[in-house]
């Protein structure tokens, strides 16, 4: 569908939002699922799309958080107020943050991973499930927080909160806080997500991590974008192999292999 460009802003010094007029997607859009944006409106190059997390969602409209790490996003960042952009979406599977199976949700947050977590607060809000935010950057000016709520913060500057890593921060905590069963929800850094699993295996706690990787379809078709399964995860479902835009992008810690 083409979505018009409604309204621009920057967000920190290499963040900035683009929100865009798409009411099907604002409509049925889910905690943790994506768009798949075109990044051109005529010439053939880029040739592929690029997935966003779904950042925020109004009356008609959702938002998505662009950093500029390539020829994609170059383009995008060009995009102008009233320009219609290629959006096709909601896809992938949403947070399991409704299982049932926890009773305090913690959001473990890096960088640019923030994109699928204020959708992910709101339905903790919603759902009156417990929950704090941990949040790390390497400085203040980095931190994308206007939708988060309960935020701890890591610096690794020590220019706020905590000096020193965000797993470093929570791991303190858990040993000193008492929160009910709590399950994780990550989203940033593959070495941060990565030892968010080491952290939660330490704790015998659930996780739950949302990967963020280069696609091209989004739908399952090229087969692009796939991560591969523990020995467990193989056994119970014969796959060697998920694929990050159908089977998440959230997976278990227990079903992939970092």
């Amino acid at each position: 569908m083409l979505a018009p460009l409604v309204a621009k802003r920057t967000l920190t010094h290499d963040l900035f939002v683009l929100r865009l007029a798409a009411p099907t997607i604002a409509s049925s859009v889910q905690p943790g699922q994506f768009v798949n944006i075109l990044p051109r409106t005529g010439a053939i190059d880029p040739l592929l799309r690029r997935p966003f997390s779904v950042y925020q969602t109004g009356e008609g409209w959702i938002e998505v958080i662009i950093q500029i790490h390539g020829k994609g996003t170059e383009e995008l960042s060009k995009a102008l107020v009233g320009d219609s952009l290629d959006v096709i979406g909601p896809l992938g599977s949403p947070w399991k943050y409704n299982s049932g199976s926890f009773s305090t949700a913690i959001l473990l947050v890096g960088g640019v991973g923030v994109a699928s977590m204020p959708s992910l607060t709101q339905a903790c809000e919603s759902s009156n499930i417990p929950f704090e935010t941990y949040y790390g950057a390497r400085n203040e000016r980095l931190f994308a927080d206007e939708y988060l709520k309960r935020v701890h913060y890591a610096t690794d500057d020590g220019s706020k909160g905590y000096r020193g890593s965000v797993i470093d921060l929570l791991r303190s905590d858990l040993r000193s806080v008492a929160y009910a069963h709590p399950k994780l929800f990550v989203c940033g850094p593959t070495p941060m997500m990565r030892a968010a699993t080491t952290l939660a295996a330490e704790f015998d706690i659930p996780c739950e991590v949302s990967l963020e990787t280069e696609m091209a379809c989004g739908v399952g078709i090229c087969q692009g974008c796939p991560v591969q399964t523990t020995a467990a995860e193989l056994e119970k479902t014969g796959k060697k192999f998920h694929l990050v835009c159908t089977h998440g992008p959230s997976f278990e810690r227990e079903q992939i292999v970092f």
